[in-house]
């Protein structure tokens, strides 16, 4: 989480999930293509944007999608 603001990662957490029944869903792939545009950061890695992503995400109580990995179909919750 070194490389971006706390804040940044909030903003894009709560824009990117969506309500389920079953809880709050954040696709990665989707909220790191938003940290990027918010941020303008295009040189950290996908991993590194992604690890810090779903720290938050995870810390506000959402589940977390993998979508753009081998095994995307994966879901981690807290």
């Amino acid at each position: 989480m070194d490389n971006f603001e706390l804040i940044d990662l909030l903003c894009v957490i709560d824009a990117c999930a969506s309500d389920r029944s079953a809880g709050r869903l954040v696709p990665m792939s989707k909220a790191v293509e938003e940290l990027r545009v918010l941020t303008g950061d295009f040189v950290s890695s996908d991993e590194d944007a992604a690890n810090a992503l779903t720290q938050v995400a995870l810390e506000r109580g959402c589940a977390v999608l993998f979508d753009e990995q081998p095994g995307a179909d994966i879901v981690a919750e807290v």
